[in-house]
Order: structure tokens, then C-alpha cells, then sequence
């Protein structure tokens, strides 16, 4: 299950897939090519498989940035955007960020890179035997640890995490060279198989024993290597010297924003090794730095992390990317097993407060007012005056981070309800073996139909087929059919009450069913949460679901726009923090089992979200990054705005661009985005369409 490479013909040119992902793409070539095997190891970089071709020349149906490195392994150059890039006769291992997989061409010639229009050219001069190397982003854990119910041998699971680092410099920043950490799982007693070997750092993390404060650590232990050890302060030491981790600011959110500042001065160290980018992080902080960042970057780890604390928070907090997961855990000892997962998107970890008990919530005014209102149609049955019982619901503290996790009980607004059995089933997805990806749209509701428009938003993307199945008004065997059989993706549009789905011969519960085999969906109805949780209790692996009643009309948008979201590479909670733009309801609506997941890979690794101002002289966009598993938090990205060569990091507020409406057109050609244009949700073609017309 390696990527494999298969020749073109009309156009010419390879086809690049990772059975694994389900993700593809393509390079065109100036000749027709027959592939013959190579060795993965000649690369600078590590792949999984490898082909040479003859050609003179690679054509890549997008801008994308190009790394050279020569044969000692020296970065050699770099070209982004629009610029040109030439180089003599030699050796070289180059990168081309194409964002699904990674992948490398190896060449003994000259190299010019040069861009014309979205198409980006390494042009080799002449007929040149070039192989080339691809890698699947797929990351695994690598075994099991078992512990028992003492909270020490928890400790020690934790402190195992970090035997997942493919490195301890800076570049474990970069999510490829983290690894996914072990699993863990509950037994009658600690046992570790002897490859999990903790990394030399000479660092320790040292609390009580205690699970909410294991949980609260278990990042930060993870990504420095720490040990965990019990002791009666909350401690962390680093080579002998002790740092007090019980601050002003209060251990939670201590032990939070240093791991957000160890990893934003590794971000920024790491430009002096094997990526020497212009990083736009460095920039912003180091003027304020009383180190020698080269010096750091070959410093041991106990010597590089003193000197990371020894920089004042002030420095670094305003820079911190948007965090990509706050996960919420409560403190069971079955919680533990969560802490891998959340461990490898490198969550930071809270424990809910006392008062954020299930049964609490009441519907706010607005919309229960908002329901009153005539002519108001509703998507099932509610309660009295059109407002929710609230039953199980829980309103978590809010965070700014893209995706929030919840894993405690209740089911959370603004949250992801999720559950240790959602992360282990993430892992025995099954491989894909077939080209497209199987939606079925189901319409129980005569007055919706309008909301089926969603069907042509399936099939825009030009990498990817659909295999799209409509369906209208089934009746309760109908619909039980549609969720056994094996497809990616459900859209159910219709009404949903504590019986079930309303199907044409009455009510349809979907915990009747036995195994469920849809891989994700979008249950589009009020209150359709206990409907979702069958579905992922009985074998999906995650959906988006509704908390509340929605009246038709929010309920259409809300699914338009989730439909293009996910299509477009969006993961369910991400997309979902983009679509509550468009509706008052959109906090109403919260994902459930792996929020995760993605439904097709993003051409350029990290989906991108996009906010314009109109100047009137002009416009401001302001660039917005969602890392997604895959392309996670410390990736970099580029955006091929104006003449812009700067790399940002992937996440959140990438930077503010002031362009006039020939750069934007240009901007906008480069693919379809979504856009927070005048307070709407919108689109780039849409833009392209009207607007820029």
C-alpha cells in the first residue's frame, strides 16, 4: 500500500496515487513516459516508492514551491510564487510541496523553475533521466502500551509518548517528523514493548498523582520528550534546573502557553537547519530574541529549551499561531486512552470546571424568539413554543482554538463530542480501493428541494471523481439500507425527533440497526444529535449534527456551505467553524465522533478561508490557514498573492494582504476559496463572477 505511479497518456504525463489517503495528482510531462523502478534511498528527503522517467521537462497544474538541495545534503535554493529560479549542472535532490503526499525528483543536470499562469515548470534543459519519489502523509502509532489502574503507570504511558519523535531539534515542529505517539489501553498491569524508549533530553515533568494534572501535561510531555514523574510540586526540569509550572497564570493555562512558546521558538530556530525559509514568525520576534538562533539550533535540547525559558512570554504569545485543538477531558482513568490523539495534533488539554454539568443549557432568547416568529418552519418536532429541553446539553468554556474536543459527558455547543472509541476507530478506516468517493444525499422532505442543489457542489473539484446517489422520500427500510452500505459521505435533509428520522411510512430509529458503514455525514435536521450518536456508536466514524431546532431556510445555507467546505479539503470541525458564519443558528450545530475526518485531501495540504474588505481604492484580504491531520499545526505555507516569497506557519491569521482588483482576480484564479465578503459566507468563482466581473 506504497504511492504508486501510473503513465498518462492524453495529456501526457504520471499519475501520483496514495491508496492509503485516496489522494492523487498528477504532473505532466513533454513526452509520453514509461515508468521503471528506482531506489526510495537516493533522495535527500525519505520516500516510500520511487520511478525514473526520461523527460525534459515536469509540468505541475498549480503554483507550488520548489526546494534544492545538492548531493551533501545542503539546501541549495528555493523558489516560491512567481519567482524564477535557475541553476547550473549537478546533482539535485528537489522538493515539490505538492500538498497531498511528498514528493521528490532526483536529476544530474542543470534545473530552471519558472511559472506561467497556475502552472508551475522544472524545466532540466534536455531528455534527462529524472526519478521521482513519493511519500503518504499516513502516520500510524507504532504499538500499545498497557497500564493498570494506578495513576503511576499512566504516568509512564505518558512519558513513553515521546518515543514517537523522529527527532528532538527543532524540526519535530514540523508535524512529519513527530510521529503519531502509542496507543494506550487499561489491563491489569504496566507493560510497554522495549522499542518505546524514551528520547535522551534530560528533561522531567514532575507532578501529583494525580489524573486531571496528568491529563493537563501530557502534551507538553509528548512533545519535549519529558519524563513524568510524581512529587508533591508541579515542577518542570530541565537539566537540573527546576521551573515552577504553579504561576500567576494558574497551572492549566502555564503548562498551555508553554507549550505554544517551545513551539514557536522551534518554528523559528528550525529556519537554521534544513529549512532555512524566510519565516514570517521569525521576523516578527527576533529582534526581541538575546540569543544567537544559530547557537540554539546546535545546542543540546536541555540547553535550547533553558534557553527558550529564559525568553519572556511577552515575546513570543502575540505570534502564537492559532492553536489547532483545545480538548476538554474529563478526568477518567478511561480517558486515557484519548491522550495519544489528542497528543499527536498537539492539543492542549483542560479539565472541565464544576459547572459545566449536562442538563444546563436553555435555548437562548434570540432563537426561541427567532422560532416564534411566523411562517417559521421547523426542521422536527419541539417542545412548547419551539424550544429545546436541553437534555444532555453542556455549554464548555470557549477557546480560540479551531477545534475544540470534547470528551467528557453531555454533548457540547461550539464543541466536537468525542470519545476514545472515535480515535481508535480512526485507525482501522479501511484502505480505499477505489478511485471516487460515494455520497448519497437522502430528501425526506418534499419542501426542501431545494436544498438538493447541494449535489453539483459534490463534483467541482478537478482532482477527484463522485459517485453521487440522490434519493427522495425512502421509507424506513430504504433509508436503513442507505446506512449499511459502504459509502464516504450521508447528507440527510429532512426532520429528525427523539423517534428518529421521519421517513415515508413513519419513523425510523437508528438504533435499531446493528453496524452502520457510512464513513461520515451531515444530518441536516432539528435536534438530530442522538440520531448522530447512533450512527457513530454503531460504526461511522464522525458526522455534523444538530443540538436545537433550524427553521428551513438557515438549515439550506448552513448545508450549501457545508457541502463546498468539505469538498473543498475542510476537515468536519473546520468546516464547520467556517459555516457558522452564514446563520445565527451555526453554534446549534457541532460535529460528533472524529471531527477529524476529511472527505477528500486539500490540493495544497491546508485548506484556506479568506475575509475581504473593500478599500474602494482597492481591497484587504486577510488569509485564514485550518491545518487538518495530514497538514498539521507547524506546516508551512506560502501564499501566492502578489509577488509574495514569504512562508508563514499554516495556522489561523496567516497575514493581511492590501491588493488592488487585478491582484485579486489573480489571487482568485489560483483556486476556489471561501470568502467572508460584506458579512456573507461567499466564494472566489462567485467573486470572479460578480463582484470582479
Amino acid at each position: 500500500m506504497k504511492p504508486s505511479f501510473e503513465p498518462l497518456v492524453d495529456p501526457h504525463g504520471i499519475q501520483v496515487r496514495d491508496p492509503i489517503e485516496n489522494s492523487q495528482f498528477e504532473l505532466y510531462t513533454d513526452r509520453v513516459v514509461d515508468p521503471v523502478d528506482a531506489d526510495p534511498g537516493q533522495f535527500v528527503l525519505p520516500v516510500d516508492s520511487a520511478v525514473t522517467v526520461t523527460v525534459r521537462e515536469l509540468e505541475i497544474p498549480r503554483l507550488v514551491n520548489v526546494f534544492l538541495w545538492s548531493a551533501d545534503e545542503a539546501m541549495v535554493g528555493e523558489s516560491a510564487n512567481q519567482q524564477l529560479a535557475e541553476y547550473p549542472a549537478d546533482w539535485y535532490s528537489i522538493d515539490i510541496d505538492v500538498g497531498p503526499m511528498k514528493l521528490q525528483a532526483a536529476a544530474d543536470s542543470a534545473v530552471a523553475v519558472r511559472r506561467e499562469a497556475n502552472t508551475t515548470y522544472v524545466d532540466f534543459g534536455e531528455a534527462t533521466d529524472v526519478s521521482l519519489g513519493a511519500r503518504s502523509l499516513h502516520e500510524s502509532p507504532a504499538g500499545t502500551i498497557t497500564i493498570g489502574d494506578d495513576v503511576e503507570d499512566a504516568m509512564r504511558a505518558v512519558a513513553l509518548t515521546g518515543s514517537a519523535l523522529k527527532t528532538t531539534s527543532p524540526e519535530r515542529s514540523f508535524p512529519t517528523l513527530r510521529g503519531h505517539p502509542p496507543l494506550v489501553e487499561r489491563g491489569d498491569g504496566f507493560d510497554a514493548p522495549e522499542a518505546f524508549e524514551r528520547p535522551e533530553t534530560d528533561v522531567a515533568i514532575e507532578i501529583p498523582r494525580d489524573y486531571a494534572d496528568l491529563y493537563r501535561v501530557s502534551t507538553l510531555a509528548y512533545y519535549l520528550g519529558a519524563d513524568v514523574v510524581p512529587g508533591e510540586e508541579r515542577v518542570l526540569d530541565v537539566g537540573g534546573y527546576r521551573y515552577d509550572l504553579e504561576t500567576d497564570r494558574g497551572f492549566e493555562r502555564e503548562v498551555s502557553t508553554l507549550l505554544k512558546h517551545v513551539f514557536l521558538l522551534d518554528c523559528v530556530t528550525r529556519t537554521e537547519g534544513f529549512y532555512p525559509v524566510d519565516l514570517h514568525e521569525r521576523r516578527a520576534v527576533e529582534a526581541d530574541l538575546e540569543f544567537d538562533l544559530a547557537a540554539a539550533y546546535d545546542a543540546s535540547f536541555a540547553e535550547r529549551l533553558r534557553t527558550y525559558l529564559g525568553v519572556p512570554y511577552e515575546v513570543t504569545e502575540p505570534h502564537f499561531p492559532k492553536w489547532k485543538l483545545t480538548a476538554d477531558v474529563e478526568p477518567d482513568p478511561a480517558h486515557v486512552e484519548a491522550l495519544p490523539f489528542v497528543a499527536a495534533e498537539l492539543g492542549t488539554v483542560r479539565i472541565p470546571s464544576d459547572d459545566e454539568d449536562p442538563d444546563v443549557y436553555e435555548e437562548p432568547e434570540e432563537l426561541a424568539s427567532f422560532y416564534r416568529a411566523a411562517g417559521t418552519a421547523l426542521r422536527g418536532r419541539s417542545t412548547s413554543e419551539g424550544e429545546t429541553d436541553g437534555e444532555g446539553i453542556v455549554k464548555p468554556s470557549e477557546t480560540d482554538s479551531i477545534e475544540h474536543a470534547w470528551i467528557a459527558e453531555g454533548f457540547p455547543i461550539g464543541a466536537s463530542k468525542t470519545r476514545v472509541e472515535s480515535y481508535l476507530r480512526r485507525l482501522d478506516r479501511p484502505v480505499r480501493e477505489r478511485d471516487s468517493i460515494s455520497i448519497d444525499i437522502v430528501c425526506n422532505e418534499p419542501d426542501m428541494d431545494d436544498e438538493d442543489i447541494v449535489e453539483e457542489f459534490y463534483g467541482t473539484r478537478d482532482l477527484f471523481e463522485f459517485d453521487i446517489d440522490v434519493h427522495y422520500e425512502l421509507d424506513g427500510e430504504e433509508l436503513g439500507d442507505v446506512l449499511r452500505k459502504d459509502t464516504d459521505f450521508l447528507h440527510y435533509i429532512g426532520h429528525v425527533d427523539e423517534g428518529g428520522f421521519q421517513c415515508a411510512d413513519g419513523m425510523f430509529d437508528a438504533r435499531t440497526l446493528a453496524e452502520v458503514n457510512v464513513d461520515a455525514f451531515l444530518l441536516n435536521a432539528c435536534k438530530s444529535y442522538e440520531q448522530g450518536d447512533a450512527l457513530v456508536e454503531r460504526g461511522s466514524f464522525g458526522g455534523i449534527v444538530t443540538l436545537a431546532n433550524v427553521s428551513n431556510d438557515p438549515a439550506v445555507r448552513m448545508g450549501r456551505a457545508l457541502a463546498r467546505l468539505l469538498n473543498n479539503g475542510f476537515s468536519l470541525q473546520a468546516g464547520l467553524s467556517v459555516a457558522r458564519n452564514v446563520t445565527l443558528l451555526g453554534s446549534q450545530y457541532i460535529t460528533i465522533g472524529d471531527g477529524t475526518l476529511q472527505l477528500v485531501q486539500h490540493d495544497n495540504g491546508t485548506p484556506i478561508s479568506l475575509e475581504l474588505t473593500d478599500r474602494g481604492d482597492g481591497y484587504t484580504v486577510r488569509v485564514y490557514g485550518y491545518p487538518t491531520s495530514r497538514s498539521s499545526i507547524g506546516s508551512l505555507y506560502l501564499p501566492h498573492i502578489k509577488e509574495n516569497t514569504k512562508h508563514y506557519l499554516n495556522s489561523g491569521l496567516v497575514d493581511e494582504f492590501r491588493v488592488s482588483a487585478g491582484e485579486l482576480r489573480s489571487f482568485f484564479n489560483l483556486s476556489v476559496m471561501p470568502v467572508l465578503y460584506d458579512g456573507e459566507l461567499v466564494w472566489t468563482d462567485e467573486l470572479m463572477e460578480n463582484e470582479l466581473a
